[in-house]
């Protein structure tokens, strides 16, 4: 945390993803000075906390059928919005998990979080290869492999024109190559 000396503006550099809320804290705490009110934004519930448990990934088990390493990410990276995810798989076809498809094997990534990725924003497929799955940092080869299936989802879920999926494949696998 810093300050410009000329014109007093507090900001901050740096940090990790996992540490911005602290990050926020500690510089709202130092724009209000001692005697102002704390921050308090590391007791407020992130969207996805209310209703939460540490038995969430178990219960999507049970009720969906889920393969536990799915279940056990939903429900860490979506919390209590994990059921809407739950909503939008489709089954697998298997004995077992019976719902979920993976984007890639061996990753807990499921063709359903790209559908709640487009109702949340996102645009294009280096985005949900990247950001909301990060696929694309664990594994080249599986995020190449993801490519189609990605952009067949998003061209119907956000009405992509077939020059537009073209462009958009495009765009992916030079970012992915």
């Amino acid at each position: 945390i810093s300050t410009n000396p000329q014109t007093g503006v507090v900001f901050i550099a740096g940090g990790k993803w996992t540490t911005w809320r602290e990050m926020a804290e500690e510089a709202v705490d130092k724009i209000v000075g001692k005697d102002g009110p704390k921050c308090k934004t590391l007791e407020l519930k992130l969207h996805g906390g209310e209703g939460y448990t540490r038995n969430l990934p178990i219960q999507l088990i049970q009720k969906h059928g889920m393969s536990s390493d799915t279940a056990e990410h939903l429900a860490k990276t979506y919390g209590s919005r994990a059921w809407e995810m739950c909503e939008h798989s489709r089954p697998t076809g298997k004995m077992w998990p019976r719902f979920g498809i993976p984007l890639a094997d061996l990753y807990p990534y499921i063709e359903a979080e790209v559908i709640y990725a487009c109702r949340e924003y996102a645009c294009t497929i280096e985005d949900i290869l990247s950001r909301r799955t990060r696929l694309a940092f664990l594994n080249k080869d599986a995020a190449l492999a993801a490519v189609p299936r990605v952009s067949d989802m998003m061209a119907s879920e956000l009405g992509w024109s077939e020059s537009v999926k073209e462009e958009q494949v495009s765009a992916a696998l030079k970012y992915l190559n």
